[in-house]
């Protein structure tokens, strides 16, 4: 007890010695047409921003394909976590209800019926589909699995080119546009993510706000106005937190358990990816592909990182960071998945807010969100499908769901569970209408992802770290391209 009251002490004097921040900014994202107000006497003075969106369904028309089966395989290694099927009816889950009645409005509209196959080893459900492309049976329609499954058999000839496959429209909101950018090679895609699985929910890093010590702190950043002006950028997080972190019991050290650490790192990745870093980026042309940090950016990014993150905490365990540090009220920040809103957050009693994660600077193009590779929720279509059929409903289910699905979902983790702030649900779609992922952050040639976190975190100099794989890279590059477009 007497500790519990020595560290509160310590904290309410660390909070006493910050100075107030800078006020938010204020404005307006302007988004597609434009509607004209009147005054009085009926003449035009000011106009204002609409969205305006496509109706995939109506583009897509009525078809009849004479109740024919949609087999989608749930490759999932945590179905009780990252839930992509219905069960058999309604039972009152969000989700489940979500999805549930998706299912049976496309059935209805397309006189099709959709059967489920769930292996809950994704290992086990993608060799499945394998041996079932190999025997040319055409089994399954859809598979869904993490993206580290589907890494060693889209160079195999298992899985077919998404960029080929009619109907998808996969620079859309409904599929990830950004790993359409960055996942495909030579017009060639073999795996994407969308709102076709709901796991796409939990998987997209973003960064996490303690309100109640926002308050304390006597900071008055709007943050969601941030957001939405395009100004919520790195130099922010370090503005708030700058010499913040505290050795709140005086043992000479920074742990998890005790101290007061400014921001919570939990995701590595995201430090480099929500920077407007690429572990790696495709040429101009789409057919070639480079890993390049010797730049002045990454160096500045890098500069930028290491006087926010510090690398020297001590954890017991990884995920320390979170249920210790953000949840008991000693991290201003937290970086990592949306995920932990759900699994690790249910139960913190301060007010947070979600974010995306910040720009590096204001003229960032978007925000972008780091995708977990290991969570279940990325999709690819076997090589020896109908893609005519297998492109057309999987077109529909993925538009559905984003119109009809997404918002229910939020509900799930902002109204049900963490009962935060109304503008959660609006910096959520900022999170997930930017995911990225890049063959790099996948495949690690020559362990250079490895280089650049680990510069990312103070733990390696980047120039010679980088030197001393470079040769190994420009091979591993090399013989990826060449499985990549078979070769």
């Amino acid at each position: 007890m007497k500790k519990e009251k020595s560290l509160k002490l310590k904290l309410t004097t660390l909070l006493l010695c910050v100075s107030l921040a800078s006020v938010a900014s204020c404005g307006q994202e302007s988004r597609g047409g434009v509607i004209e107000n009147t005054d009085t006497e009926g003449d035009a003075v000011t106009t204002e921003p609409v969205e305006v969106e496509r109706d995939r369904l109506n583009e897509l028309g009525d078809k009849d394909f004479d109740g024919r089966v949609f087999m989608i395989l749930d490759a999932n290694d945590h179905p009780d976590m990252h839930v992509n099927m219905p069960g058999e009816s309604e039972n009152g889950d969000i989700v489940n209800d979500a999805l549930f009645r998706r299912d049976r409005a496309i059935e209805a509209k397309y006189n099709i019926n959709i059967d489920y196959v769930q292996m809950t080893w994704a290992s086990d459900g993608v060799a499945s589909m394998k041996n079932s492309v190999l025997a040319n049976d055409d089994e399954y329609s859809l598979c869904i699995a993490p993206v580290m499954a589907f890494s060693g058999v889209a160079r195999e000839g298992i899985l077919a080119n998404l960029s080929d496959v009619p109907y998808l429209s996969l620079s859309e909101n409904w599929w990830s546009s950004l790993m359409y950018d960055n996942l495909r090679l030579n017009d060639i895609m073999y795996y994407t993510t969308g709102d076709i699985s709901p796991s796409m929910y939990q998987m997209a890093s973003c960064m996490y706000v303690n309100l109640n010590l926002m308050e304390d702190f006597g900071f008055t950043e709007n943050f969601p106005q941030l957001v939405r002006d395009g100004k919520w950028t790195w130099d922010v997080v370090e503005r708030l937190t700058k010499d913040l972190d505290r050795d709140l019991n005086d043992d000479g050290k920074l742990d998890t358990w005790d101290d007061f650490i400014a921001v919570a790192n939990a995701g590595d990745e995201s430090l480099a990816v929500g920077n407007n870093v690429n572990y790696s980026k495709v040429s101009d042309d789409g057919k070639s592909l480079t890993v390049d940090y010797m730049n002045e950016h990454t160096v500045s990014v890098i500069e930028a990182v290491n006087r926010v993150i510090n690398s020297n905490v001590k954890s017991r365990e990884f995920n320390d960071v979170i249920h210790k540090l953000f949840m008991e009220d000693r991290a201003l920040f937290l970086n990592h998945f949306v995920e932990s809103s759900i699994v690790y957050l249910r139960d913190m009693e301060s007010d947070y807010l979600i974010l995306p994660f910040p720009k590096f600077e204001e003229s960032q193009e978007t925000y972008r969100s780091f995708c977990n590779p290991w969570a279940d929720a990325y999709v690819a279509i076997p090589e020896n499908v109908d893609e005519e059929f297998v492109g057309f409903i999987t077109e529909a289910l993925g538009y559905y769901s984003y119109k009809n699905v997404r918002h229910q979902t939020y509900n799930l983790m902002l109204k049900q569970k963490v009962a935060r702030d109304e503008d959660n649900t609006e910096m959520l779609d900022y999170v997930f209408n930017n995911l990225y992922l890049d063959f790099n952050s996948i495949y690690d040639f020559g362990g250079s992802a490895k280089v650049l976190t680990k510069a990312l975190l103070g733990k390696a100099e980047l120039a010679s770290s980088f030197a001393g794989v470079e040769s190994k890279v420009g091979e591993a590059v090399d013989k990826f391209i060449a499985e990549w477009n078979r070769e």
